[in-house]
């Protein structure tokens, strides 16, 4: 089982690269070819439909099949896709490819999630999902440093993070020991979504909107306000960096103090930093800036399921996990159109402050009408 949980975390770390690297690349290439905003925002979005529609399905195939198959199938659709993003240039196509992406991506981090919880209990929980997702940041960054290699060749980064998930389904595949985490169980009982926290449905829903609107946002507002492509690639390793080092010991946290009043914390802290890029456009100060902003943002994540899976029942651990991360896909639906958007009507400041309303929204909401909404 030790085994296990170390190939999560390397799988997901080394697979990270390729996450890092084909989202930016490609919202790059697009805007430097004068695609239209709304082509943008929306070939970003549609992948992510693929999650809301199958996350609450991958948690029953998990419990039917196991955790190892569902991986390794979402391996492979993955690496099909990120190689098929050579022909970004055929927007009917870049669709459909996003879609298939989407499928992949979702059976990836709901079966290494499901994973690291199997093998975690109360007293180090936190620490593991902090550790998972830290790991995870740390190949994203290294894929937002090798950004540059479009200067090889528009299809080179694609080939290099098709590569490196087949590096990922192979090594998973000689590895990892298949486990059935209902294998005592003749009938898996289904899940009704009303049995989830609405906290972590909310704490979902709010990363995943943040997650998919920053990685849009972010290299449009660089480009836009005449920053060049390398320092566009170092907002985007600044944010990731603040994730490798300050959410581990985020995470350390959540399993000393409640998670609600944590998640209460990190929404207010992060409504404040959010409205620090409105005062300045100076190349440094916004470099730290993302540092912070990309350390606190996954906090929603983590914390919320952590949050989660102490709250549901044991039996449902794959199933809740799906939920959480559909909801994460809900998010992450809105999030492209709604960055292309702010920032089309204000270059400068129009998604900050959308993003510091969204998490004094949250902070107030579930600050003062606890005990109404939640579960």
């Amino acid at each position: 089982m030790r085994r296990n949980f170390i190939l999560a975390l390397i799988g997901i770390g080394i697979g990270g690269i390729g996450f890092g690297l084909v989202t930016p690349v490609t919202i790059i290439l697009l805007e430097q070819n004068h695609a239209p905003s709304i082509i943008i925002g929306s070939t970003a979005m549609v992948g992510y439909i693929s999650i809301v529609i199958f996350s609450k399905y991958t948690g029953r195939l998990i419990d039917a099949f196991g955790v190892k198959t569902i991986l390794a199938v979402g391996l492979f659709i993955w690496m099909l896709s990120a190689f098929g993003h050579m022909f970004w240039y055929i927007y009917p196509l870049l669709y459909f490819i996003k879609i298939i992406m989407g499928v992949g991506g979702t059976f990836i981090f709901v079966s290494t999630e499901v994973m690291i919880n199997a093998y975690s209990d109360e007293t180090n929980r936190g620490k593991n999902i902090g550790l998972y997702v830290v790991i995870l940041s740390v190949g994203i960054a290294i894929g937002t440093l090798l950004i540059w290699t479009i200067k090889l060749g528009n299809w080179v980064p694609f080939v290099i993070g098709s590569s490196i998930v087949l590096f990922v389904f192979a090594l998973q595949m000689i590895l990892m020991i298949d486990v059935n985490l209902n294998a005592e169980n003749k009938k898996i009982e289904k899940m009704p979504l009303t049995k989830m926290p609405v906290l972590s449905l909310f704490s979902a829903f709010i990363y995943g909107v943040f997650e998919s609107s920053i990685m849009v946002a972010l290299p449009l507002y660089g480009l836009r306000n005449n920053f060049s492509e390398i320092e566009v690639s170092y907002f985007l390793t600044s944010f990731v960096l603040g994730g490798i080092i300050l959410l581990y010991f985020i995470g350390h946290l959540a399993d000393k103090i409640m998670k609600y009043k944590l998640l209460l914390l990190i929404s207010f802290l992060l409504g404040l930093l959010f409205i620090l890029p409105i005062t300045t456009i100076d190349f440094l100060y916004l470099v730290i800036i993302f540092f912070f902003i990309g350390g606190i943002v996954p906090s929603f994540y983590t914390v919320g399921l952590n949050y989660t899976v102490e709250e549901v029942e044991k039996k449902f651990m794959a199933q809740a996990n799906g939920y959480f991360t559909m909801m994460y896909g809900t998010g992450t639906i809105a999030g492209p159109i709604l960055g292309t958007i702010l920032i089309d009507l204000n270059k400068e400041n129009g998604y900050w402050i959308f993003a510091a309303g969204l998490c004094f929204c949250f902070f107030f909401l579930f600050k003062y009408y606890k005990k109404k909404i939640s579960h």
